[in-house]
C-alpha cells in the first residue's frame, strides 16, 4: 500500500497552489499522518509516507473513517480549498467489509462534492465500495494489495474521467457563509488529495 501511495504522489504536481496530499490510516479508529497543508513539496510527502507503518487492527470502521476525513482533513484549517472551488478527491484503499455503516458518511462526502474512488481487495464488499465511490462503475478491485501497481494507470484514468464528468453542484448558503459544492481529487488506507 505504501509503495502504491508513493507512486500516486510521484505523479502529482504538488505545491501550495497545486495538488495537496493528506494520508490517514484507519481500522477501529482513524489516524491522520499529515494534513493537506502540512507539506508543499513532493519530497517531504514521500519521506513521510516512507516512514509509515501499517496500522492494522479490527474492527474495520470505514464509515467512521470517512466521517473523520470529512471533518478533519477536508476543512479550511487542514488545507482544503474546497470552498474556493478546488476539486477534492479521496482514494480509499480497503481490504475488507466495514463493521459500521458507510452510507451516511459516503453521502455526506458526495454532498460536499468530494469525489471518492474506492479500491478494494477480494476481501472487500464490492457493493459497499460502490456505495462509497462517487461513480459506482469506477470502483477498482485487486486480488491483494500487492497487485495495486496493476491498477495505477487505471486509477489515473478514473480520476481524469470522474473529475471531468463530475458536475459542480449549486452553492448553498448557510447563515452568512456560502458553501460551494464541487468535485474533488486523492487517499494508505485513506489518502486525501486535492
Amino acid at each position: 500500500m505504501r509503495d502504491f501511495v508513493e507512486k500516486v504522489v510521484e505523479k502529482l504536481r504538488v505545491g501550495e497552489t497545486k495538488d495537496r496530499v493528506s494520508v490517514v490510516q484507519y481500522s477501529k479508529d482513524s489516524e491522520v499522518h499529515f494534513y493537506l497543508n502540512t507539506y508543499n513539496k513532493v519530497e517531504d510527502i514521500l519521506d513521510s509516507i516512507r516512514g509509515l507503518r501499517h496500522k492494522g487492527g479490527r474492527p474495520r470502521n470505514v464509515g467512521a473513517a470517512l466521517k473523520y476525513v470529512r471533518d478533519n482533513v477536508f476543512t479550511n484549517s487542514s488545507g482544503s480549498r474546497r470552498l474556493q472551488g478546488v476539486p477534492q478527491t479521496l482514494i480509499l484503499l480497503n481490504g475488507g467489509k466495514s463493521f459500521d455503516s458507510v452510507e451516511a458518511p459516503a453521502l455526506a462526502l458526495k454532498q460536499q462534492g468530494i469525489v471518492v474512488i474506492g479500491i478494494g481487495t477480494r476481501g472487500s464488499d464490492i457493493r459497499e465500495l460502490q456505495k462509497i465511490s462517487y461513480d459506482p462503475t469506477q470502483t477498482l478491485r485487486v486480488s491483494e494489495f500487492t497487485d495495486l501497481p496493476n491498477v495505477q494507470e487505471q486509477l489515473f484514468s478514473v480520476m481524469g474521467t470522474v473529475l471531468a464528468t463530475a458536475t459542480p453542484m449549486t452553492p448553498t448558503v448557510t447563515g452568512k457563509e456560502a458553501t460551494h459544492f464541487y468535485s474533488l481529487r486523492c487517499k494508505l488506507k485513506l489518502c486525501a488529495m486535492y
